[in-house]
């Protein structure tokens, strides 16, 4: 699907000589070899990755070798244990993905709550390399002491199923985070593509006060614009979009407008620049889009030909993929969504959303987390000095954290993980 006529592959990172890490065949270097230091000592957050899907659904587990094995008519799994090392990841928020389908066909806490255990599961079988984390300073213990740590955020407010009691026990089982919508409004708040309300609800403004109280980040990716200026208006914590472009790069509904941009500045949130090329860049998603219009009906009748195959199914959608291929954009697309928002609100308002696992293909040459540090090298290119490259890759999303829990109250969990008492 990609085309990799430009590149190189280099084992970078010794620690994990089984994982091949992409190089630009015209890398400078020294400027190469500072990329690779300054990513290792770094702590990296990365604000939503999807792999709990497959987690659920296809029976994945992170230590296994995810080799051959593919998403849906898509790339072969971004994600897994060798890859997170890789990558030099520090923290994952592990994405507790419901479909808006839920709000017809029901069942969505039940959803939530198999891919929370899911998560806790990876964890517990590999205590070496993993543990559960909910805050900042456990973000950084982890970082001293080798360790990735799985964070989670709910991905469609759908799970709470309209109780703020639901939504107060998703924090003490370990949820940081929560996107109000997917795709399809709740009964409270409207989506990017799905306007209903006019913006929050009553209800819906209730949903993030108590989000603040405890300490839960307001995540304001796929939700409209309305939305976001009223989260803006309602929060006293720093909010984030978790994995969301900005629209003055590519005007599309699922990224953020400047006017909101500006407003990080008072708010202190962060917006995780997504990695998906569709939201990256308007050539890119035209031609996605005209693609998936010509291929549907093709599609459709491998579906059914293919009902009981599942692996023969994505291998018949790569091939007709790879027949009609399409203008991808490259990971500088990534610095370039980076830019504008250092440009607008500035560089503390910078973090990384990829949403591995998520998105059908990643920026050429991306294939997974392992390639990360092409970022890094690439916003060093750019002139981003050392101290703005860690804020970018983890220190900001630390700041945003840290400052919602010192504004949170009631049920809080303290940085060594215990049930700190509730306030009145």
């Amino acid at each position: 699907m990609k085309l990799f006529t430009s590149l190189l592959l280099l084992v970078t990172f010794a620690a994990t000589a089984a994982i091949a890490q992409t190089k630009p065949a015209d890398a400078d270097q020294k400027l190469w070899d500072r990329a690779v230091k300054l990513h290792r000592q770094s702590i990296i957050i990365d604000g939503h990755n999807d792999i709990t899907s497959p987690m659920v659904d296809q029976d994945f587990n992170l230590a296994d070798d995810s080799t051959g094995r593919y998403q849906i008519g898509g790339d072969p799994y971004h994600t897994d244990l060798k890859k997170l090392k890789a990558g030099g990841m520090t923290g994952e928020f592990m994405s507790i993905y419901v479909s808006g389908s839920s709000m017809t066909t029901g069942g969505a806490m039940r959803r939530a709550m198999d891919m929370i255990d899911a998560t806790y599961r990876e964890a517990e079988l590999n205590p070496k390399d993993l543990s559960m984390c909910t805050t900042a300073a456990q973000i950084r213990q982890a970082k001293k002491q080798g360790k990735i740590c799985l964070l989670m955020g709910i991905e469609g407010g759908y799970v709470i199923e309209d109780s703020l009691y639901a939504l107060r026990n998703f924090y003490r089982l370990g949820i940081r985070y929560m996107t109000l919508t997917h795709n399809v409004a709740t009964n409270w708040a409207d989506a990017h593509r799905d306007e209903k309300h006019g913006g929050l609800t009553d209800f819906g403004k209730e949903v993030v006060k108590e989000m603040n109280r405890l300490g839960i980040m307001v995540d304001i990716s796929h939700v409209s614009a309305k939305v976001m200026h009223d989260v803006l208006d309602l929060s006293k914590s720093p909010i984030i979009a978790s994995h969301s472009g900005v629209r003055g790069v590519n005007d599309h509904t699922r990224n953020v407008p400047d006017d909101v941009l500006k407003r990080l500045k008072a708010n202190g949130g962060v917006i995780n620049v997504v990695f998906y090329p569709s939201f990256l860049d308007e050539r890119t998603n035209r031609e996605e889009n005209e693609r998936s219009a010509k291929l549907r009906d093709q599609i459709a009748k491998l579906r059914e030909q293919y009902k009981d195959d599942r692996d023969g199914f994505n291998a018949a959608v790569r091939k007709l993929e790879e027949e009609n291929p399409i203008y991808i954009a490259d990971y500088k697309r990534i610095v370039d969504h980076m830019d504008h928002i250092k440009k607008v609100a500035g560089v503390e308002h910078i973090g990384l959303g990829s949403d591995y696992d998520g998105v059908p293909f990643l920026p050429t040459p991306m294939q997974g987390v392992q390639d990360l540090v092409l970022v890094t090298y690439e916003m060093l290119r750019r002139g981003y000095s050392d101290k703005e490259v860690k804020m970018v890759l983890g220190e900001n999303m630390l700041r945003a954290m840290e400052q919602n829990e010192k504004n949170a109250r009631g049920t809080r969990i303290s940085a060594d993980g215990s049930l700190m008492k509730l306030k009145k």
